[in-house]
């Protein structure tokens, strides 16, 4: 059967429209893109949620994540120059404060006290609170720039534990702001230090194991509500497995004068301190501290074998 030309031109109208009516139909199921991954463009979405995040203990606490997954300090200085550059002259002091609230918090404590004195220089609302913010880490950069002598390592060790004394100092004059635990973080690097001298030159002091022991002791003692606490409960088990490893290698196993007593001391040692970690449920730890304690057990068990 033929089909009119007519009817051909209706058949034609019909099925094109149908096809128009399809897609946007599928166009407005799509919806609007996720928010989230919208580059923000105004200033008000870029310093919101980075003040919130900001005020975090970042003694206790690992700095905080954007929903992009990036640390939120670092993704902040960068929406903030790009903002910066795209809208130039616009909202400076409330844009340099902010840089700075996110350099300070980076330990970039030079370049947020510089930024800080720039807001300060202005007539804006933020203008006191920078000038307070630059007095303040100057006193930071001061402790920082005091230099410690390295002739002789008992007065290294002295000129650390002077830094501590000054890290302590400034917690207790801004306990309650952000600034306590700032300087927390700053003393707790300078405890982590001072072990990590003493263990390195272990052998050049006198009963430097002991010490080293009586260090890390302190240090996670000193320590137990920071973030880094099981980081250094993983190094001192560490440290017990390198004595353990010095003991099998400076003594034959297999031989009469090798004791399997203070090996075996060593490593349930270090087992003692990876099992702590190994227990605590969603800490990356947890992890690297099962690996080590099948180790530390492997290790054990071989040694006391050759040593029958």
């Amino acid at each position: 059967m033929q089909i009119s030309p007519a009817k051909n031109h209706l058949i034609r109208g019909v099925i094109l429209a149908f096809e128009i009516f399809s897609l946007s139909a599928c166009s407005s199921r799509t919806g609007p893109p996720d928010a989230r991954y919208v580059p923000a463009g105004d200033l008000l979405d870029i310093v919101k949620d980075f003040q919130r995040l900001a005020k975090e203990d970042t003694y206790r606490f690992a700095i905080p994540k954007d929903v992009t997954g990036i640390n939120i300090m670092k993704a902040t200085l960068v929406r903030l120059n790009d903002y910066e550059r795209k809208n130039p002259n616009q909202f400076s002091d409330i844009v340099q404060f902010n840089k700075a609230l996110a350099l300070e918090r980076l330990r970039e404590y030079d370049q947020a006290a510089a930024l800080y004195r720039k807001v300060a220089e202005t007539d804006g609302r933020l203008a006191a609170e920078a000038a307070k913010n630059a007095e303040i880490l100057d006193q930071f950069l001061r402790i920082f720039d005091k230099v410690i002598p390295t002739d002789d390592p008992f007065k290294y060790i002295a000129g650390l534990d002077e830094k501590v004394a000054a890290w302590n100092q400034l917690m207790q004059k801004y306990q309650g702001t952000q600034y306590a635990f700032l300087a927390r973080v700053e003393e707790e690097r300078v405890d982590r230090a001072k072990v990590a001298f003493v263990e390195a030159n272990r052998y050049r002091l006198k009963e430097g194991n002991q010490l080293t022991i009586v260090g890390y002791s302190q240090l996670v003692t000193k320590h137990q509500q920071s973030k880094n606490i099981y980081r250094f409960l993983l190094d001192f088990g560490d440290f017990y497995m390198v004595l353990a490893n010095e003991y099998a290698s400076q003594y034959d196993p297999e031989g009469l004068v090798f004791d399997i007593k203070v090996l075996d001391q060593f490593v349930k040692s270090a087992l003692k301190l990876y099992t702590e970690v190994g227990q605590v449920d969603g800490i990356v730890e947890k992890i690297e501290a099962q690996g080590k304690i099948e180790a530390a057990r492997g290790f054990l068990e071989k040694l006391t074998r050759l040593n029958r």
